[in-house]
Parts: C-alpha cells; structure tokens; sequence
C-alpha cells in the first residue's frame, strides 16, 4: 500500500508521536509511506525514520493552493490511504481525495472537538463542520479509546464511521536495565542542579492550555505549604515545551515558587526515558485528551501515577493509578500529599500493575495490526 498521512503541526506531542508509530508501523510492513507536514521537528523525525515528507503548512480550513498541490500528489503518486489528523488537516485532506479520487480517506480528531479550550461558540462551529465533512466524505473516523467514541456520537458523527483503535506504545524506548536508569537519574539530576536526596514530581509533554499545568502549579504550592513538609527538598520538573510555556513560567514566578520548579523546554527524543528514570511521581493534570499517550509511558516506567478523573484516563490506566477532580487544585494536592505519606512509610501503591497494564493492552504491535487491517478493509471495499 501507499499511504500519505498528513497534520497542520510542527510541534512534538501525543499527535505526533501517534503519526511516528503509525509511520514506523507501516514501514516495518513493507508500505509505502508518505507525509504532508510543516517544517518543524515532527518533519525531521518522520524522514529520520523513513517516511517521504513534503514540509507544507495549511493556512484555512479550505486551502485552495494546499489542496491544488496535494491533488496533484495523491494523482502522480498513486496513494491508496490517506489518513488526515486533527480538523484543518482532515479538511483540506478530504477535499484533495475527493478530487484525486483516492481510495481510502481516513480522519482522526485525537481530543474530540467539545473537548477543546476555545470559546463555546467556535467548539459547536468546528464540530458541525467536522461532523459533516466526516459523515459526507471520510471513510472512517478515529477514537482512541470507547468513550472517545461515545463523545463523537454526541459530536454528530455517525456510529458507523467510528472505528475505536488504542495508541501503542514502542516499548524499546522505554525498556532499559536498573542500572541504566540509576545512571540516566544521576545525569539528570547533576545536569539541571536537582540534589540527589530531592523528591521529584514530574510532568511531560506539551504545555498547551487544556494541559492543567496552571493547576499543576497551584497544587504543588499548596503541596509545598504543608508546614511537615518544610525541611524536605521538592522539585517540580515540567518537561516539555508549547503555546503556553512562557506564560506557565511566569505563573510559577508570580506563585513564589519558581526556584522550586524546573522547566527544560523541547527536548530531544532520546531524553525522554532520561525523565521518566529522574521523576519520583508522574503529575498528569490535563483537562481535555484523546488518550494520554504519555499516561502509558509512566505507568510502563513504573511510576506511581497522579492523574485527573477524566472517563478517557480511566478506561486507559484502570485502578493502575490515583485520581483527582480534573481541574480541582486543591484536591489535587491533597492527592499528591496522600502519595508522598504512602511512598515514606513503603505503604501500597498501585503502580506496579501499571506495567502490565501497558504490555497486555497497549503493545505497538496490536497498534500497527490494526490499522493495517483497517486500511485494507477499506480498500478491499472500493
């Protein structure tokens, strides 16, 4: 097969890393692999790893010379799928394959369009629109987990269009020995100044603004004020960057608390399991997601995972994990005091069945089979 994936960002996030499976997935299979994306670092990973890119920005939500151009791609190149992430991508995608009467035209909107922070009036416009370019043109349409696929229903999007395939995970990446990880924790801790007897809180991934990191930040403050607290060294360690990082930097200065909290910015990939091995707990905060691709990375990491009751989180990570109120800082540090006192007094936590978790459900094996029968379904079809 010949499939050409496209996506509007030139940031690294879950998004990103979900088209990096897929393309490694196909490649591995002996496929075809092509991509339409911005200049940026997810372009120079895609041809790292085989993919032929076409760095190309999308202006609208109807690109006349984006879709003029990618036509006359599909046409020369003769691709069979093509699978479009996130709403101007999906688009422009579906309109190009309409024109070039390509086979297969697949859409995925990772975090459903009602669950995005923007204003109430433009979510019900983007998700009327998206709902009717998808019901009228898509072949299929992407959820990641059930209850993804529940809230796209209410969205508008027919039943029938939705096909439900879970992210998987490389674990390669993340499978290192007790020895390496004691190593990778020093170096990290020695490169950002965090002493060895510190206590970590993490957090990774792009900070954007349904990401929690403003109640992240309140929390930990509320956490650091606990007065039995005051003689043991904490640290916050954000890793990441995006939109919203300038303006979470300067809410940690304005909180008091900015010499307790490390910031790296975007990071290399190879730091990733670097992170995950230097963090005593594992903070995820988020308002608003499609699945919580880095939620599966912590618990295959054996991390005791904080994470807020969000359905989509807790389909994924089950009772591997604790819960807090999405968006309730308080509760939230009272979470995060709760696990502190279990991890001095060696009490049980639940994350080491996080692991196995990951291994029986989310392998990146099961990932790539099954949008590989998807696709060839659908061709099978046309």
């Amino acid at each position: 097969m010949k499939i050409l994936y496209s996506h509007n960002s030139s940031k690294q996030g879950g998004m990103e890393q979900h088209v990096l499976d897929l393309i490694k997935g196909m490649l591995g299979e002996g496929h075809d692999v092509y991509v339409w994306c911005p200049v940026g670092k997810p372009a120079d990973i895609y041809e790292e790893a085989g993919a032929k890119v076409t760095r190309k920005s999308i202006s609208s939500d109807f690109d006349a010379p984006y879709i003029s151009e990618l036509t006359t791609f599909l046409v020369d190149n003769k691709i069979d799928v093509i699978h479009a992430h996130e709403l101007k991508a999906a688009a422009n995608a579906l309109a190009a394959a309409r024109n070039a009467h390509t086979p297969v035209k697949i859409t995925h909107v990772h975090t459903p369009i009602s669950e995005w922070k923007i204003s109430p009036t433009r979510r019900k416009i983007d998700s009327l629109f998206y709902s009717f370019i998808v019901n009228r043109f898509s072949d299929a349409e992407i959820a990641l987990t059930e209850s993804k696929k529940k809230v796209k229903i209410k969205e508008g999007i027919k039943k029938d269009k939705i096909v439900v395939i879970p992210n998987g995970l490389d674990i390669t990446k993340l499978t290192i020995s007790q020895i390496t990880r004691t190593d990778y924790e020093e170096e990290i801790r020695k490169r950002y100044g965090i002493n060895k007897n510190a206590f970590v809180f993490g957090n990774l991934g792009r900070i954007s603004r349904e990401k929690g990191h403003d109640i992240l930040l309140d929390a930990y403050k509320k956490f650091l004020g606990t007065d039995m607290y005051h003689s043991k060294d904490f640290m916050l360690f954000i890793a990441g960057g995006g939109e919203s990082e300038d303006e979470i930097r300067k809410l940690a200065a304005t909180k008091g608390i900015a010499d307790k909290v490390i910031f790296t910015g975007e990071f290399p990939p190879e730091d990733l399991v670097k992170y995950y091995s230097a963090f005593d707990f594992f903070v995820f905060p988020t308002l608003a997601e499609g699945f919580g691709l880095v939620l599966i990375e912590a618990m295959y990491s054996e991390l005791p995972v904080i994470c807020s009751d969000l359905e989509v989180l807790k389909e994924v990570a089950g009772d591997t994990v604790t819960y807090f109120r999405a968006g309730d800082s308080s509760d939230l540090a009272e979470k995060m005091i709760e696990a502190y006192e279990k991890y001095v007094n060696n009490e049980n936590i639940p994350h080491l069945q996080g692991k196995q978790r990951v291994t029986e459900l989310y392998t990146i094996k099961a990932f790539t089979n099954s949008y590989v029968s998807l696709y060839e379904r659908l061709l099978k079809k046309k």
